[in-house]
């Protein structure tokens, strides 16, 4: 018999089919990418003041869709088909894990990208934010390592995440307050050791990024590197701790009452009682 893997299509293409698989379901998602994309552009309106908008507020406002994608949408979007068993079916097939994992979290990071692009055009068409070729190069740089920063830490933080139920509840719980923080939707916190803890989680150093971009300032090294770090380290504990099947809870069984004859302490045999 044939070894079933030698008849699967070159590896490149197979890839590109898994990503464009995983985005057509992000995209089928109405409740995250409307939240992702319409949810930023409904910030800029009520942050606008004269018809103008800051380069700061419009970056914290492009990040905050693209955020939102790559962490919660993402994290949510793996459990659930590892609790649906959809991930276990597709490792029964000979596709390689490796190509439906990197399918998941690539398709993620493209349609993060689309999100934060979104807000960023339509900060050019209504408030006319001044972006050319070049400063627009480095904003999609910027979105796009953030949102691989994100998506790889939330991949890992998937792997503790027993059911869907708990998804939202520890995703939520865990960006809401970065976000807050970062100054995605106004204003970083002023203390210094916040802001300290801050400038090393994914979402500030974004922001920053984003925000140097707009003004044609280039990208901070330090923040790249920051994003490149929990990219790198997200993955490494992917793969450590991921987990393709569902959690099986363990259910007690109910005691059975027996009605055999039983030996008392003397060995003699006691009956049934009537």
């Amino acid at each position: 018999m044939s070894d079933p893997s030698a008849r699967l299509p070159p590896l490149l293409p197979l890839l590109l089919g898994q990503i464009a698989h995983q985005i057509r379901l992000l995209l089928r998602t109405p409740r995250a990418m409307g939240t992702g994309l319409v949810l930023p552009i409904l910030l800029l309106l009520l942050n606008s003041s004269d018809g103008q908008i800051a380069p700061s507020r419009l970056a914290g406002c492009a990040v905050l869709g693209t955020t939102m994608i790559a962490w919660t949408t993402h994290g949510i979007g793996l459990v659930a088909a590892r609790e649906s068993g959809v991930m276990k079916r597709w490792r029964a097939t000979p596709l390689p894990a490796w190509c439906y994992l990197s399918g998941q979290i690539v398709a993620s990071v493209l349609v993060s990208v689309l999100a934060g692009a979104v807000a960023v055009l339509a900060g050019v068409a209504f408030f006319g934010t001044d972006l050319d070729i070049w400063r627009a190069l480095a904003m999609l740089t910027a979105i796009f390592l953030g949102a691989l920063a994100c998506a790889s830490a939330a991949t890992a933080v998937t792997g503790f995440i027993s059911t869907v139920a708990s998804a939202f509840p520890i995703l939520g719980l865990t960006y809401l307050p970065v976000v807050l923080f970062s100054g995605t939707v106004g204003d970083p916190v002023k203390a210094s050791w916040v802001s300290t803890i801050a400038s090393y989680l994914p979402v500030r150093p974004i922001i920053e990024a984003a925000g140097h971009a707009l003004t044609g300032t280039g990208l901070p090294v330090r923040d790249v590197l920051v994003l490149c770090g929990w990219s790198v380290a997200g993955l490494l504990v992917s793969l450590a701790v991921f987990r393709w099947e569902p959690t099986r809870t363990r259910q007690r069984r109910p005691a059975r009452t027996s009605t055999a004859p039983r030996a008392d302490a003397g060995g003699d045999h006691v009956g049934r009682r009537s």
